[in-house]
């Protein structure tokens, strides 16, 4: 037992004598870094946010209560492109936005370092954000037209008359946000609406299966297109081309 004992003490020795090494080893690393005093981090980017866009990106971050910073410095591509962002900070939370044009199509991860006039430089935030462009445009496309009807509808009750065509839409891409529709009225004008989704609270937005377009000029071309948006935060939309929808060509009017 007593040999037991003698081993088990011998054992903690080593082990004490072993994390004694080691904090003067890490004592000696920070001291390095300390030389000349304590070392000072100014306010980092807070909340930072990345906001896609067609062949560019918005990135967006708070300067909380930091006065003594003076400008933020953006890294992307491991360091090998940067941007630098003066600083004016103001007696309240100041929200700092940068649009980064003439990117690549493709997903980034950025860096972000505020600096004093000192040039302390802050602990880092990180944000990944993507960047869009011809790929996703390719992987787009109009919504189609199942057919186009002349209605002329008599009042009823409460729901009014109606004269003029009902465009019946095929199914369309849940990142679609709208549509642009041109059509020619009765007196010869040039009518443009715009189409949006049906919105409900608790539920994701849902496009009408008809459109109606009052006053029609009736057998004449219409034309549309279909805009798109990649993410809800992106901060460009993508449009599909025109399409024109002849009605006489395609025999859909008697």
């Amino acid at each position: 037992m007593k040999k037991i004992n003698a081993l088990s003490v011998l054992l903690l020795a080593v082990v004490l004598l072993l994390l004694g090494q080691a904090c003067e080893k890490m004592e000696d690393t920070y001291a390095q870094y300390l030389q000349g005093g304590e070392i000072i981090y100014p306010g980092k980017a807070d909340s930072l946010r990345a906001f896609p866009g067609d062949q560019r990106i918005a990135l967006q971050w708070l300067i909380v209560s930091d006065p003594k910073v003076v400008r933020t410095v953006v890294y992307w591509n491991n360091g090998t492109d940067s941007i630098t962002v003066p600083i004016q900070k103001s007696a309240d939370i100041d929200t700092i936005t940068v649009i980064l044009p003439d990117m690549e199509e493709g997903l980034y991860t950025f860096d972000v370092y505020t600096y004093d006039s000192l040039g302390n430089r802050s602990v880092g935030s990180q944000v990944i954000g993507e960047v869009y462009g011809e790929t996703y445009h390719q992987t787009i496309s109009n919504r189609l037209v199942r057919s186009v009807e002349w209605l002329d509808l008599p009042q009823e009750g409460d729901i009014p008359a109606f004269k003029g065509a009902q465009i019946n839409w095929y199914g369309v891409n849940m990142q679609a946000v709208f549509m642009d529709i041109r059509y020619t009225h009765e007196d010869g004008r040039i009518v443009a609406i715009r189409e949006e989704p049906v919105r409900v609270s608790g539920r994701p937005p849902l496009f009408r299966e008809t459109t109606r377009l009052p006053d029609w000029q009736r057998n004449s071309a219409i034309t549309y297109r279909t805009a798109f948006m990649p993410d809800t935060l992106a901060i460009d939309t993508f449009f599909t081309e025109y399409t024109v929808y002849a009605p006489l060509s395609r025999e859909e009017q008697p």
